[in-house]
């Protein structure tokens, strides 16, 4: 499903983050420390670990905008948003969890819908308002898109005033239907043997505005 996609993207970032934070400006400040330490006591005390976590503690500031690092909402309040039934089809699974790498956390809520030949996957994402990482995973956030072609389309638009994505293929009947709201939320809805019409039903099912009082 698509939580498992975004994972990885989650850990390379963080990777990245880390080393650009550790890098050329965080180096004086790093080898002075070193130096203190080494007349103080002959040896060096550095703490890689401890190194890390300041590193990553800086970039969440920076990522964050407001200075504040923001926690992920509970996976289980964003299960609760995952309806039994959607698109006339019953819910065959339903998981949630909690994932973080290097300091950079997500809660995560699925559910899959089936009916035959038919099938829905539905997710919730919490990136707690970290930009740069749910830009990453929704890259079609920053750009517009307006294709066409002869069995479908792919497009970015507004959805109930958030900012969406939308592509289907009418020969395979495959498509998906994304949004972004609350500025930490990615709500995406994938379907497979399904007519167009089921994404957009699937993703009203989803009770996104109580999405605003969860914290």
């Amino acid at each position: 499903m698509q939580t498992r996609k975004l994972i990885f993207p989650l850990l390379f970032l963080a990777a990245s983050l880390l080393t650009s934070c550790g890098g050329s400006e965080d180096t004086s400040a790093s080898n002075e420390s070193m130096e203190a330490s080494t007349s103080s006591e002959g040896t060096s005390s550095d703490d890689p670990a401890a190194t890390m976590e300041k590193a990553m503690s800086d970039a969440m500031k920076q990522l964050g905008g407001d200075g504040e690092t923001k926690e992920v909402v509970d996976f289980r309040e964003l299960k609760a948003l995952l309806p039994e039934r959607i698109a006339g089809m019953d819910r065959t699974s339903h998981t949630g969890e909690k994932v973080g790498a290097m300091g950079f956390k997500m809660s995560t809520a699925q559910a899959e819908y089936g009916d035959g030949e038919q099938s829905l996957d539905v997710s919730v994402i919490d990136f707690a308002g970290v930009s740069m990482i749910l830009a990453s995973a929704a890259a079609w956030s920053s750009v517009e898109i307006d294709k066409e072609t002869d069995s479908g389309y792919e497009r970015t638009t507004m959805i109930d005033g958030y900012k969406a994505f939308e592509e289907y293929d009418s020969k395979r009947k495959e498509g998906q239907v994304s949004i972004i709201a609350e500025d930490r939320y990615i709500i995406t809805v994938e379907g497979r043997n399904i007519e167009e019409g089921a994404l957009r039903e699937a993703l009203d099912a989803v009770s996104i505005d109580k999405l605003k009082g969860l914290e």
